[in-house]
């Protein structure tokens, strides 16, 4: 369904955006900045883009924490003390705020690892000035759900890593605490997320974090109708919650959990809360989810955080497209241009902010092509997404094929063209004995094929269990862009010649990981500016 805005939102007083590290949360603003600039989302006073401390992943929840010590920060006067509960409360009740988590370091969607999740260029049937992207379509649905009671304060917590479609006038948010917003799904689909168990009166008995069926069946979370309420990943909070949210974490040992292990919004926060909830199901739950948080830890934690009322509103109608993959962009963006079209388009082919000259031209099913300058005929096989490559003559990938390329510094500081080539369906977070593939073969025999020693490919200090595609060192640096043909041949190693395998074992060669920190943000953006024409060009000197 489409998202429904209505025609007069409410004012924010602050969105803020979420970032993994300094140089995604640059990119970030920069990115937000040209969206202000152009008086395209005037419902917000002002935002800021918040990386995790250090660089270190803090989890949603830790990061959800630094969020709000940086708003009480700056809100708070001279003399304020902050670690009251009441003062931390009379400042936020005063204000609304919109936090969207975007710090993913995109593991299964490495094409976009420059320019992080939430800014996924997207297929649209006419062209905003600024493209269309995940932001573009997902904040103003956030920036456009309710306020909460009068004077209450509201802290909206959203997740910006799938695209979510639903209607926010069918929201209401004016019960005290939290109040999560829940669509019904089947219990295999509700088996990979959160789960919300409802009382009668719209309050929450349990909350589950990816629980198996047998798991639901047991805590009665399927329905009546066979169908459980799954947590779509939007939250509000009023005031009274977020300071009481912050007082559980104020303790040293908790912020040390926060910084040693991460805190998780729904494992460590969320299943903590309902009015069924106990200490056994909190740690069961927290310790089959993973956390790594000290069993002292839980139990102050539990203790401060289970007083919070948790309630859920249920839609009756709420759908997800997810472009969290490399096979994700190619389906979800067929649908989201069925969605936008109310009928399938004429075309297989996602042909997204490319300059298609008049000898250019794409051939193919099930394509997505983006970020390409076309001089030459580019014919795909079928499932194949070609990200930032110009074509300036005739090119043909097999079928699956995936290639992107993208300028960023070496291990020198020199400018250089980083060479992707892999499958579509490749696991970049499977490990090599997990059976991890590599342009559609089994890692370890694309690896034998080459004769390339597992000490070129990783670091002695990599465990086996952490040998993945994400941090094997596979993907070359070249000083030209167009030198990605050299590297075609890795499609089907079989039929690599010895020359080719010897410039492989020779290559400057970088993993997926090293590529996400040495990309230049700004060139990503300012090369889609150029090939489509919209809004963003200041940063286009910076492209090689």
């Amino acid at each position: 369904m489409n998202t429904i805005l209505p025609e007069s939102p409410s004012l924010w007083d602050c969105l803020i955006v979420t970032a993994a590290n300094d140089r995604q949360a640059a990119a970030y603003e920069a990115q937000i900045r040209l969206r202000r600039e152009m008086g395209l989302l005037p419902q917000v006073r002002d935002f800021l883009v918040i990386a995790d401390r250090d660089g270190r992943r803090i989890g949603s929840g830790g990061s959800t924490l630094q969020c709000l010590d940086k708003v009480l920060e700056r809100e708070s006067q001279p003399g304020d003390g902050l670690g009251d509960g009441r003062r931390a409360e009379a400042i936020l009740s005063r204000l609304r705020i919109l936090i969207v988590h975007a710090g993913g370091d995109s593991r299964r969607l490495p094409a976009y690892s420059p320019c992080g999740k939430i800014f996924i260029p997207l297929p649209a049937i006419t062209q905003p000035k600024t493209g269309s992207t995940l932001f573009d379509r997902l904040v103003p649905a956030f920036l456009a759900l309710p306020a909460g009671a009068p004077g209450a304060g509201q802290v909206v917590v959203a997740a910006g890593d799938a695209l979510i479609r639903f209607d926010p006038a069918a929201v209401h948010f004016g019960a005290p605490g939290i109040t999560a917003l829940g669509a019904p799904a089947s219990p295999q689909e509700a088996a990979r997320h959160g789960v919300l168990c409802p009382n009668r009166d719209g309050s929450v008995r349990l909350y589950l974090q990816k629980p198996d069926v047998p798991t639901q069946t047991a805590t009665g979370a399927i329905g009546p109708d066979g169908r459980s309420v799954l947590d779509i990943g939007i939250m509000s909070l009023d005031a009274a919650a977020a300071a009481r949210l912050l007082q559980a974490f104020w303790t040293p040992p908790a912020r040390a959990a926060i910084l040693s292990h991460g805190i998780d919004l729904y494992r460590e926060i969320c299943c903590a809360l309902g009015t069924e909830a106990t200490f056994a199901h909190y740690v069961k739950t927290a310790r089959s989810s993973k956390s790594a948080v000290g069993e002292a830890v839980l139990e102050s934690l539990f203790a401060a955080l289970r007083p919070i009322p948790l309630n859920v509103r249920v839609l009756d109608e709420c759908s997800f497209l997810h472009f969290g993959s490399t096979s994700q962009l190619i389906s979800s963006g067929l649908e989201l241009l069925t969605q936008d079209r109310g009928a399938p388009p004429p075309t297989t082919i996602l042909d997204i902010d490319n300059d298609v000259q008049a000898n250019g031209s794409i051939a193919g099913q099930e394509v997505w092509v983006e970020g390409c300058r076309l001089r030459a005929p580019l014919v795909l096989r079928g499932r194949n997404v070609v990200v930032g490559v110009d074509v300036l003559d005739p090119l043909e990938l097999p079928p699956g094929a995936c290639l992107d390329v993208s300028s960023g510094l070496d291990r020198k500081g020199d400018k250089v063209c980083f060479i992707r080539c892999c499958g579509v369906d490749d696991t970049f977070k499977r490990s090599l004995a997990e059976g991890a593939t590599f342009c559609g073969e089994p890692l370890a025999e694309w690896l034998r094929a080459v004769g390339v020693p597992l000490s070129s490919i990783w670091d002695d200090q990599t465990p086996e269990p952490e040998r993945t595609l994400w941090n094997a060192r596979v993907f070359p640096a070249e000083q030209e862009c167009g030198a990605f043909r050299r590297w075609l041949w890795m499609f089907d190693v079989s039929s690599a010649t010895p020359e080719q395998k010897t410039a492989f074992l020779s290559a400057d060669r970088y993993s997926s990981n090293e590529i996400a920190a040495r990309a230049d943000q700004a060139a990503f953006h300012a090369r889609r500016a150029r090939v489509s024409g919209y809004a963003g060009v200041d940063a286009a000197a910076r492209e090689p």
